[in-house]
């Protein structure tokens, strides 16, 4: 999956918003007031910097078993059912001054290893038509792990990343 994210400048602050979330040059903020009632604002915004975020997940399969859905299991400790293995790669590359070209030194974070899924064994595999699993579930799962506010602290200030944890908290 493959998805781009941008940091803007938006009001004076630092904000990571996701390309999707720019409109005509504005992004929707939401306001709360004392009452816990919202509005919805639109701001304009000068984008700073450009990323790529791309992460690939798989299944680890167990090739010593005939069945279609056999894929390791991660044991989620004694009473909880069993999660699916997996392994994961996430990269960030920085887009900002690219005309078309990329170089290594463009890969600005990156990440791998393996890890459970985050629900139990029979939330990713159907059985019609066939016995499947659904593994592009993985890729979304990976994506949303992430902590863009710790992955991106070099550009944003200690007042932008307790705002953009406080947006991400109330969304």
């Amino acid at each position: 999956m493959v998805t781009k994210i941008h940091i803007v400048d938006c009001d004076g602050l630092s904000r990571i918003v996701d390309d999707k979330e720019i409109k005509d040059g504005k992004i929707n903020i939401r306001h709360y007031d004392e009452w816990d009632d919202y509005y919805i604002e639109s701001h304009p915004v000068t984008i700073k910097k450009t990323f790529l975020v791309i992460t690939n997940a798989k299944f680890i399969r167990n090739d010593k078993k005939d069945e279609c859905l056999n894929a390791y299991y991660m044991s989620g400790g004694f009473g909880q059912v069993n999660k699916l293995a997996y392994c994961y790669s996430v990269n960030v590359i920085d887009i900002s001054n690219s005309s078309y070209q990329l170089y290594e030194s463009n890969c600005f974070w990156s990440d791998s290893g393996i890890a459970s899924t985050n629900f139990n064994m029979y939330s990713y595999h159907v059985n019609e038509p066939k016995q499947e699993y659904q593994e592009w579930r993985l890729d979304y799962e990976v994506f949303d792990r992430l902590d863009f506010n710790k992955i991106f602290s070099p550009y944003l200030t200690t007042s932008d990343i307790r705002d953009n944890k406080i947006d991400t908290l109330l969304d």
